[in-house]
């Protein structure tokens, strides 16, 4: 069965004509099928049910779920009572060999597929979740690593600067010490020292004036000798 139009165009009378074109159109569109459009980026919750029933390999029906939605659809029986509907698609069935245990197991197949795929989906997130958690967990861990050398590269440059600074603090006794001894020793020869730098340099000079020899007279030495 291709489709329910035909079927039940051939049990309440639609035009044989019609039937008889699509009949002779079907081999060629079996043998020509369209491929399947590609979702290769389709997200995987707008993922087609088609591509899915193929993913799962799903039989053929020849009296599938929506053949029998094509002969709900049919305008011969569409704008009939329910009760009249079931009982005429029953009867079309029924002449066709079909029951309505084919559709009804085609539906519960392709529901048994999608419920398949959903849970692919949800072990998917899980998995997402379980695997994030383990990474929040070394992000936090490395965090708490990079504060604790921060905390260390801190500590270590305070001690640094009181280092330095306590160094600076020892030089200073043993500057005073010096400069006690220096004004001491220099304080009978030339008063009490100021020690900014330009009297300092002037002591020195005072202190160490340096000697130059004098220097020979010129010797003068007759032309004729040169």
């Amino acid at each position: 069965m291709s489709n329910g139009t035909g079927m039940l165009g051939r049990i309440f009378g639609s035009k044989p004509e019609s039937h008889r074109d699509d009949r002779d159109r079907r081999p060629q569109d079996e043998r020509s099928p369209e491929p399947p459009p590609s979702e290769e980026h389709v997200p995987p919750h707008l993922r087609s049910f088609e591509s899915i029933y193929r993913s799962a390999r799903l039989p053929v029906s020849s009296c599938g779920v929506e053949e029998l939605e094509k002969m709900i659809a049919n305008p011969i029986i569409a704008n009939a009572p329910p009760e009249t509907r079931v009982i005429a698609l029953k009867f079309a069935l029924d002449r066709e060999g079909h029951t309505i245990e084919e559709p009804k197991n085609d539906a519960a197949r392709k529901v048994k597929a999608l419920d398949a795929y959903y849970a692919t989906l949800l072990n998917h997130a899980a998995s997402l979740e379980r695997r994030n958690a383990e990474r929040f967990k070394e992000m936090e861990a490395e965090r708490l690593e990079f504060i604790r050398r921060q905390e260390e590269e801190k500590e270590r440059l305070v001690q640094e600067a009181q280092e330095a600074e306590e160094q600076a603090r020892a030089f200073e006794a043993r500057l005073n010490a010096e400069r006690q001894r220096l004004s001491e020793l220099l304080r009978p020869f030339v008063g009490e020292l100021d020690f900014n730098e330009a009297d300092v340099d002037s002591v020195l000079s005072d202190v160490n004036q340096p000697t130059t020899p004098s220097e020979p007279p010129p010797i003068m030495v007759h032309p004729s000798l040169r």
